[in-house]
């Protein structure tokens, strides 16, 4: 899956939503094919609940399907399905506050973000990179909106600045900015795991 996240959208992207906004829905299929897992993945770790995940997932796909007609070929068609999944994650954030969250999983790509180096496998290795994951988990979960939307399509999307601009509708020096703030404030909240120099 990481390596299909890492490639730019394609003019195979622009030749399918051409088809499906002159009504060809095997068009539509293909790219929900194609982008399903890429969005449920940056949504799962954004909003932390796998199972409402699922269902914005699919309002993604809707709202495509819906807007086809607005969307313009000028605009990449990968940034502008990001861009409603991340105005998708910012708005449900916002609209439901009061709603805990459970921890970021970010186990399923055997990511933990890379702030100590794993150990041999002996059962208080294996809690205390539990205790680090957990931490990290709390960490991320904590960070403004904009900084964790950044930071998951940063490290588990791996886009460049100039994709996370077009996702975000910011420029690259601000998302440089917001990156740099997020780092800056997971490296206080994880400050007891850095290793001195």
């Amino acid at each position: 899956m990481v390596e299909n996240n890492k490639q730019p959208a394609t003019d195979e992207d622009a030749i399918l939503i051409a088809q499906f906004q002159a009504g060809n829905k095997d068009a539509f299929n293909s790219l929900f094919s194609k982008y399903q897992q890429m969005v449920f993945g940056v949504i799962s770790r954004y909003i932390n609940d796998r199972s409402y995940a699922e269902d914005m997932t699919q309002e993604v796909f809707i709202r495509i399907y819906k807007a086809r007609d607005r969307y313009s070929p000028t605009t990449q068609f990968k940034y502008y399905l990001f861009t409603i999944v991340h105005n998708l994650c910012v708005n449900e954030i916002r609209d439901s506050s009061r709603r805990r969250t459970k921890p970021t999983d970010f186990s399923e790509s055997g990511d933990t973000m890379p702030i100590v180096s794993p150990d041999s496998g002996s059962p208080s290795d294996n809690m205390h990179q539990k205790e680090v994951r957990l931490d990290v988990k709390t960490a991320v979960d904590s960070l403004p909106a904009q900084q964790r939307m950044a930071i998951i399509l940063d490290k588990y999307e791996e886009m460049s600045y100039e994709e996370i601009s077009k996702t975000m509708k910011q420029s690259v020096p601000a998302v440089k900015s917001i990156l740099w703030r997020a780092r800056q404030n997971l490296k206080e909240r994880l400050k007891k795991y850095l290793k001195e120099d």
